[in-house]
């Protein structure tokens, strides 16, 4: 069985372009496999309940096992998000959230690499509300740096909370209690929170970027990739809460000194004056991010230049496509 999660709170207005998304998965690509859905939302007070359970109830057909995990109030992302964990029956599983969508292609053949990788990053690419493709190469930077993170400076740029594998694909075996755990301290960052746990718990993990979109990342006023956002402002207090569990654990007297660099960085994240905000350029994340580009310089400037302009037609038309099935138009 193969498991799809959407995660989704106040998003009746654009959930089920998400489960749209996941249908074209299935019908277009997911021939002689079972499913399972896994919704989970967190407390919604708009529709968004009755979107999910009206579009899981017309494509009941679609899958062999559907659990609709429906909260009374609102916890937050990661208690949502390891209720959904806990759900996942199949031994491959992938997540979208709400306002999101899987991209058009094949996300099967991703999900097969795990017979000889333990982690598979593919790629993302944004876009604004009414499906309009971020097309700027230096937005992509943190994308395509993952090629390079990789053994030793993977495990550091994890606890010094770079943004990691936060679409990575990987087995069910390599959830544990103990993790769970770990992402219900806190609730907003739980893609950092599991990998963080997952990269620096086991070093020997062998890790694939793909330099392809696995998820189209919706850019909305209130998304945590809107620097203005109040869930940003909560999840960069909440960064720097990671870096200070970390640094507790940390045995290296000159990590511990990084770490509290960053720590103090992630305040800067926070202020409304962008010329504060400037200064999380001097972290030592940004360090490893800017040894990263020097060093490599002329591949990323290719490879960020090869996930734009390769893809954003084919991911601008199945948005369309997706709105449209959704019962969407252009702008709504």
């Amino acid at each position: 069985m193969f498991t799809f999660i959407v995660m989704c709170y106040q998003q009746a207005d654009v959930v089920r372009l998400a489960l749209e998304s996941v249908k074209y998965q299935i019908q277009r690509y997911g021939q002689g496999r079972t499913f399972q859905l896994v919704a989970a939302d967190d407390g919604s007070t708009d529709a968004s309940r009755e979107v999910i359970r009206s579009w899981a109830e017309e494509n009941r057909d679609l899958f062999a096992k559907v659990d609709l995990l429906f909260r009374a109030e609102n916890v937050g992302i990661c208690r949502n998000y390891v209720d959904a964990l806990r759900a996942v029956e199949g031994e491959q599983f992938v997540k979208v959230d709400g306002d999101d969508l899987l991209a058009p292609y094949n996300v099967f053949e991703l999900t097969d690499l795990l017979s000889e990788y333990d982690m598979v990053y593919p790629a993302f690419l944004k876009f604004s509300g009414p499906g309009e493709l971020v097309r700027g190469y230096g937005v992509y930077l943190e994308v395509v740096l993952q090629e390079f993170i990789k053994g030793k400076t993977l495990c550091r740029a994890v606890k010094l909370g770079c943004p990691v594998a936060g679409t990575a694909i990987y087995r069910k075996s390599l959830l544990t209690e103990e993790g769970f755990d770990f992402i219900l301290q806190f609730r907003t960052v739980n893609d950092r929170a599991r990998f963080q746990k997952l990269l620096t718990g086991s070093r020997d993990l062998k890790t694939r970027y793909v330099n392809r979109p696995v998820i189209l990342y919706r850019v909305s006023p209130t998304s945590i990739s809107n620097f203005n956002s109040p869930n940003r402002l909560l999840h960069n207090r909440e960064i720097g809460q990671l870096c200070r569990v970390q640094r507790a654990e940390e045995r290296s007297p000159l990590f511990r000194l990084l770490l509290l660099a960053q720590e103090k960085s992630a305040a800067f994240r926070t202020s409304p004056s962008p010329l504060v905000r400037f200064l999380r350029f001097f972290s030592p994340y940004f360090a490893i991010m800017l040894w990263l580009y020097g060093t490599h310089f002329f591949t990323i400037r290719r490879m960020e230049r090869e996930l734009v302009d390769r893809h954003w037609r084919d991911c601008g038309a199945h948005y369309q496509k997706i709105a449209e099935a959704a019962g969407h138009f252009p702008g709504a």
